[in-house]
């Protein structure tokens, strides 16, 4: 027998379903004469309903890289949770993504960018800079692109033209506004998410990690943490039971490699070159727009501003809790947030040069 798996990968990339739907009737036709068990999310019961009794398996929509495991993937025929017990390819029943069985070997793919209400098809043997063009994504500010899992690696400027095998429903793309530590931080948290529990390295590697980066984004970074990191990724690598707690492993390595010195800034420097982490954006008050109103002195409940009538007030940093209160009072727009870049300010109120 044959799996079909339909479940998405990424959520905002279900790829495979988008092809379901606009094939339903041929999919219909297909499993009632082939020996395929479909696997579909729980929440697409008007997908299910369409095919034969015994043709469909409803799974947990919540993860998604635990189905492209076919050990896991299989497991859910018996009724068992997901768990993969080895690497994918040693499952008794052949697995097959929706994608492929529906398109055949056509030698093309089709991959969602973040943020895109549908995916673009490309050829399967493609580049970075092919995949940008044909989403109209613009390369310039371009820090790298972002193949996910199971590709699960980064592509700098210098990589955008090395042909490449996709294997990957979705990408994401980003720029000089972009953030690296708190991009790796977010793809550490996607892949601890889906990890199973089933193995140490895994699923306490996979944590570590993405504490590790949740602290460096959240300036709580220690030093040596980026040594921790590169410790523990070749270990993961080797230790962990399926691919999903190796390739977790694989692209942070990576992604230390090429923003090592960018981590290292937020955990040494306490500062967010971007300006993306909130836990580095400060709130100042500007001379040039401050009326001394006193209407963010109010707002204030940790009292970090000083100021009096007509005076401009002054933020304690030190005080300040990030709370945004004393933004969404000022209705002079003096109030601002500032990541790397601070603006000039007073230590100690001044008269207002607006009245």
């Amino acid at each position: 027998m044959t799996i079909i798996n339909f479940m998405p990968v990424y959520r905002q990339a279900p790829v495979s379903l988008r092809l379901l739907e606009e094939r339903l009737d041929e999919a219909v036709e297909r499993a009632a004469s082939e020996d395929v068990t479909l696997i579909l999310p729980k929440g697409r019961t008007d997908l299910a309903s369409r095919f034969g009794e015994g043709k469909v398996v409803l799974a947990d929509e919540t993860i998604g890289f635990l189905y492209g495991n076919d050990t896991a993937a299989a497991k859910l025929l018996s009724g068992e949770k997901p768990v993969p017990s080895s690497v994918t390819g040693a499952a008794e029943d052949e697995v097959v993504s929706g994608e492929a069985w529906l398109c055949g070997q056509d030698g093309t793919k089709r991959v969602w960018l973040e943020g895109a209400n549908d995916p673009v098809e490309v050829d399967a043997t493609t580049t970075a800079a092919g995949l940008l063009s044909v989403t109209a994504v613009p390369t310039e500010g371009l820090r790298a692109v972002y193949l996910g899992y199971p590709q699960s690696r980064f592509l700098v400027p210098g990589e955008l033209d090395e042909p490449m095998e996709l294997s990957c429903d979705y990408m994401c793309v980003y720029t000089d506004a972009n953030c690296m530590a708190n991009a790796l931080h977010e793809i550490a948290t996607t892949f601890h998410r889906e990890c199973c529990g089933r193995c140490v390295f895994g699923y306490e590697g996979g944590y570590q990690l993405e504490t590790i980066l949740g602290d460096a984004v959240g300036k709580r970074g220690r030093m040596g943490d980026l040594d921790l990191m590169r410790d523990l990724c070749p270990t993961m690598s080797t230790q962990s039971l399926c691919e999903l707690g190796r390739i977790m492993a694989r692209t942070v390595q990576e992604g230390i490699d090429l923003f090592g010195d960018e981590l290292d800034r937020h955990v040494s420097k306490r500062s967010c070159p971007a300006g993306e982490c909130k836990a580095f954006m400060t709130y100042h008050i500007l001379v040039s727009r401050c009326t001394g109103c006193g209407d963010c002195l109010a707002a204030c409940e940790e009292d970090a501003i000083t100021g009096k009538d007509k005076f401009v007030h002054v933020i304690d940093q030190k005080a300040c809790i990030q709370c945004g209160r004393c933004l969404e009072a000022c209705g002079e727009g003096a109030v601002v947030m500032a990541g790397a870049r601070k603006p000039k300010t007073p230590p100690r109120p001044i008269p207002c040069k607006r009245s």
